[in-house]
């Protein structure tokens, strides 16, 4: 099936949607009516009445007819749209014995609207018909409206992000998980996903589990040091007790000076009465006690230096696979996303704008695996799936375009002019007032037979109107 019947196939479905939801006598249809009524957008007996005149000949049930008119053919020829304007029309043409007639009835946000073109049939001298696509800038900006909406939901647009988290008091101790400063909102939402709670859970846990070892190792030389200072203790009491008492120092006069003045010193003694005997048993009683619980409180530090090590060796290995099994995980989940983001762009016919948001999360899903694995096959996935979305942009933004013109004998201007408008129009092009100008399912048959018909009225005149009004 060619590219443009593949167009006036989907339009189609979209006309036969709305006729079925949206006309005036279905449900949904009633209430919208209902509601223009109450808020006075057009008028209450014009707003009953089907909007897009469906089913209706122009001649004579929409417009009134000439003397001895009679309409040999109607072609559902296009689906005019003004999409900033919230504006859409249907439009028809028709071919009497008489004259040409393109009419084109529907809504817009005021209310009801109206675009008829008509002209003599014995003044037409040809048609120019172009079914084709344009390049819209309209839909450029409403692509890249679809990438910040898809940022958004994603990346939940945290713009000029810098992450340092200022606290995590899962456990005591001080911690901060992995740091990131990035200006990209996407390596923001990568970083969460890759680093959840119970994974920094795990490297909390190894960071206390490290702080304490460190804590157990810097207490062991000071534990050794109480135990060196303890045991010299001990041995100096030791020698005091053998030596029978203990050494003390006491103020004696050593002299006088040269005017009778006494000069006094120290003078180093031994304790050896009963009392001092006592005393030095004492101070040797309390330096071994000392001696032996530093003793004790140095093993007790080793021990808890080997448990921690013990430990941290535990905290490391839960750590390594705890985040090996996650990145496992992120990385299945990051590919099983990537690839079901591009299974649309090929499975789905036409909605460039539905597989523009959806390819964003193909995106997602490589970037994550490729930041989970670090895998460099998924950089080669990551290029290919942004070329497919640069491909996607282009498609979306080239419009399905109907341009029929019927050009009158005297060439001044034409008959019957069907075109978008476009602010990069000549001023003397003579355009519909719509943006947009969208081929339909009989856009084809009606470029292939217009020109016949009119040639044929012209030329045969009522034999020529038999003719076709037979077919």
């Amino acid at each position: 099936m060619k590219l443009p019947d593949k167009v006036e196939e989907e339009v189609g479905k979209i006309i036969e949607l709305e006729k079925k939801y949206l006309g005036s006598d279905s449900q949904v249809g009633k209430f919208i009516i209902s509601m223009k009524n109450r808020m006075g957008i057009g008028s209450p007996e014009r707003n009953a009445t089907d909007t897009y005149e469906r089913g209706m000949q122009i001649v004579p049930t929409c417009i009134s007819a000439n003397e001895n008119e009679i309409p040999v053919k109607q072609y559902n020829i296009a689906v005019l749209r003004n999409l900033l304007k919230f504006e859409r029309a249907e439009g028809r043409m028709q071919i009497t014995n008489k004259r040409v007639v393109f009419r084109a009835a529907g809504r817009s946000v005021g209310g009801r609207t109206t675009l008829q073109h008509e002209f003599a049939i014995d003044e037409i001298a040809g048609i120019e018909a172009r079914n084709n696509y344009r390049f819209s800038f309209m839909y450029l900006v409403f692509a890249i409206l679809i990438l910040s909406l898809a940022s958004l939901i994603l990346y939940q647009s945290l713009i000029n992000f810098r992450l340092v988290p200022p606290e995590i008091s899962l456990f005591d101790g001080d911690y901060s998980p992995p740091r990131i400063e990035s200006n990209d909102s996407k390596a923001y939402r990568i970083y969460k996903m890759l680093n959840p709670k119970h994974i920094q859970l795990v490297y909390a846990n190894e960071q206390t589990a490290i702080s304490r070892t460190k804590t157990a190792e810097g207490n062991v030389p000071k534990d050794e040091e109480t135990v060196k200072t303890t045991s010299e203790a001990e041995e100096k009491a030791f020698t005091d007790v053998t030596r029978g008492g203990l050494q003390k120092t006491r103020r004696v006069q050593t002299g006088t000076t040269y005017w009778g003045d006494p000069i006094y010193g120290n003078q180093t003694y031994r304790d050896t009465s009963p009392a001092g005997y006592r005393e030095v048993q004492d101070i040797l009683s309390r330096a071994i006690t000392e001696r032996e619980r530093a003793e004790a409180k140095l093993e007790s530090t080793k021990a808890e230096l080997e448990a921690a090590k013990k430990n941290q060796a535990e905290a490391v290995k839960k750590r390594e696979d705890t985040v090996n099994r996650w990145n496992v995980l992120m990385t299945i989940f990051g590919f099983i996303l990537g690839i079901a983001g591009l299974i649309p762009f090929f499975t789905l016919n036409k909605k460039f704008g539905l597989k523009l948001f959806i390819l964003n999360f193909s995106v997602l899903g490589f970037s994550l695996a490729l930041a989970a694995s670090g895998f460099g096959f998924f950089n080669f996935l990551l290029f290919i799936t942004n070329i497919i979305l640069l491909i996607c942009v282009f498609l979306f933004c080239f419009r399905p375009n109907l341009i029929i013109s019927v050009k009158n004998k005297g060439g001044v201007e034409a008959a019957v002019d069907i075109r978008k408008d476009s602010i990069f129009s000549k001023r003397q092009e003579k355009g519909t007032g719509f943006s947009e100008i969208i081929p339909t399912n009989e856009s084809e048959s009606a470029i292939r037979e217009i020109g016949a018909i009119i040639t044929d009225i012209q030329k045969l005149g009522d034999l020529g109107v038999e003719k076709w009004v037979k077919k």
